[in-house]
């Protein structure tokens, strides 16, 4: 899912007049490459085992349930995990809870983890453990983690849903002068609220600490190793903590792998083209279904938006604005088993009815089946996790810029780049010492993937000479489960040790 392509953070007091005049990089500017992993000689590690009763485990079977929406897992357990808030710089009671869940009974521990703009790995872990094979359960316990600010339990809420509901609903084209300025104050006002409530815990929502919160959790299990399954960016961290913690690998599986060597300009270049090509798949199976918005899908979006320019719509508290319907296709083109609702939510604005629309942005502005809204922990971890700060110049030069390159999604991404230009540059994460020899990893791209693109998930594969790249040739942010192919492959791999052919392709 993608809740926005750019996101918050802040350390010290900040407002509008702290903005930068320039940015700290741009996309002139080519990032320095992480450092290369060493070489991997080392053997797929044993899966090993946890300690079931390390951690106080709850029945929460029907809060889970309700939070998936859907029948869910027979039986699904809670419990929390306590960790520092920031552990290079620990602080007396400055302790984050982050929500657990665990569903099966197998030996072996399986940690899911999201990107932070999805939903929680809490919940993930439950959605999976009804699609994987069997054998996955009987070999391994699924454990959901919810990263920091992302479970109900202690979650990151400090922007007013009003304020997330004027930031998503910005006018993807900025036409007006001052538009810009007014989005970058916007968002400058937000981030001072965060700072007033969270103080330097903001700062730490990031991945980096998410890769520390795994090895905490490997230890609260007593497990030797940590198995994870990651979806989407969520391999940032997951990739962290490889680097911090090599001894505590075992076997990983990155799907949808971001790319590691792309800042935000750049990253935001690609993003929003896999989003065009995202619609153009969406528009061609409405085309084949005869969908409400056929004969041009391509067409009907922007004529859409020019509508709501004149008269955005109303739905209780939430204006529908240009810039909400391009956030709810935003937030589906991942999921082509939404591509009916999105279709219809749209032909539905289109003829004064917003609550499809409505419906589809919830998860990101508002607190839906007991989960928080998204918005705020998407936004700090991303923000957290750059370096780039970009001025409204800047912004306003990309918008006419990469108007050529998508647009219906280019100046809608150029213009989200300042959601991170308000706000002090990040400190740079404590050096990994020496690095080990790592064992092998899976990573799975997708031909089409509109949210982590198939190219910078193969760059992600490169970067770790221990990996093995196998290529969903579909369409969909993350394989799995969708691919029946990939899920044998990653099944092979988690139970059997056996690691397929670099390059192999799986049929669409």
């Amino acid at each position: 899912m993608v809740v926005l392509a750019l996101v918050a953070a802040g350390g010290c007091t900040v407002g509008p007049s702290d903005r930068p005049a320039v940015a700290v990089r741009d996309a002139d500017l080519p990032p320095p490459l992480p450092a290369p992993t060493p070489p991997s000689s080392a053997p797929l590690p044993p899966r090993g085992e946890y300690n079931s009763s390390s951690l106080p485990w709850q029945d929460c079977t029907d809060t889970i349930i309700g939070q998936l929406g859907t029948p869910g897992p027979v039986r699904v357990e809670c419990s929390q995990l306590r960790v520092e808030a920031d552990r290079a710089q620990p602080v007396v009671g400055d302790v984050l809870k982050l929500d657990l869940t665990r569903i099966g009974t197998g030996p072996a521990p399986l940690v899911v983890v999201s990107e932070a703009a999805g939903e929680p790995g809490t919940v993930r872990a439950a959605r999976l453990a009804g699609q994987l094979p069997p054998a996955v359960l009987d070999a391994f316990t699924l454990i959901g983690l919810a990263r920091r600010g992302t479970g109900p339990s202690e979650p990151l809420d400090c922007i007013e849903p009003n304020t997330r509901g004027r930031i998503v609903g910005a006018d993807p084209e900025a036409r007006e002068p001052g538009q810009l300025e007014s989005l970058l104050d916007i968002t400058g006002t937000a981030i001072q609220t965060c700072v007033q409530d969270m103080g330097e815990v903001l700062t730490a929502i990031n991945s980096t600490s998410t890769a520390d919160d795994l090895e905490a959790l490997r230890v609260a299990l007593r497990a030797p190793v940590l198995n994870v399954l990651s979806h989407g960016a969520a391999s940032r961290a997951v990739t962290d903590f490889m680097r911090r913690y090599p001894t505590s690998i075992g076997r990983i599986v990155l799907d949808g792998a971001a790319d590691p060597t792309l800042e935000a300009v750049a990253g935001a270049e690609a993003a929003l083209i896999a989003a065009d090509a995202g619609y153009t798949a969406f528009a061609a199976d409405c085309v084949t279904r005869g969908c409400a918005l056929a004969p041009d899908p391509h067409a009907a979006l922007p004529a859409l938006a020019e509508a709501l320019r004149r008269s955005p719509l109303q739905v209780g508290r939430q204006w529908i604005t240009a810039g909400t319907a391009y956030q709810a296709v935003l937030e589906t083109i991942g999921a082509p088993e939404r591509w009916a609702k999105l279709s219809g939510a749209l032909a539905a604005a289109r003829n004064g009815d917003g609550s499809g629309v409505a419906a589809l942005v919830a998860p990101v502005l508002d607190e839906t089946r007991g989960l928080p809204a998204r918005f705020d922990p998407a936004l700090a971890t991303h923000c957290n996790d750059t370096s780039t700060r970009v001025p409204p110049e800047r912004a306003e030069q990309l918008v006419a810029q990469w108007r050529h390159r998508s647009p219906l999604f280019g100046p809608l991404f150029a213009q989200r780049l300042l959601l991170c230009s308000a706000w002090p540059v990040p400190s740079e994460p404590p050096v990994v010492p020496g690095e080990r020899t790592l064992p092998p990893v899976l990573v799975v791209a997708t031909a089409v993937d509109p949210v982590t693109p198939a190219e910078g998930t193969r760059r992600m594969a490169e970067l770790l000479p221990s990996a093995t790249l196998v290529t969903w040739q579909g369409q969909a942010h993350g394989a799995l489960p969708r691919s029946p192919c990939t899920v044998d492959l990653a099944t092979r791999f988690l139970l059997e040790a056996i690691t397929p052919p670099s390059g192999t392709p799986c049929p669409p």
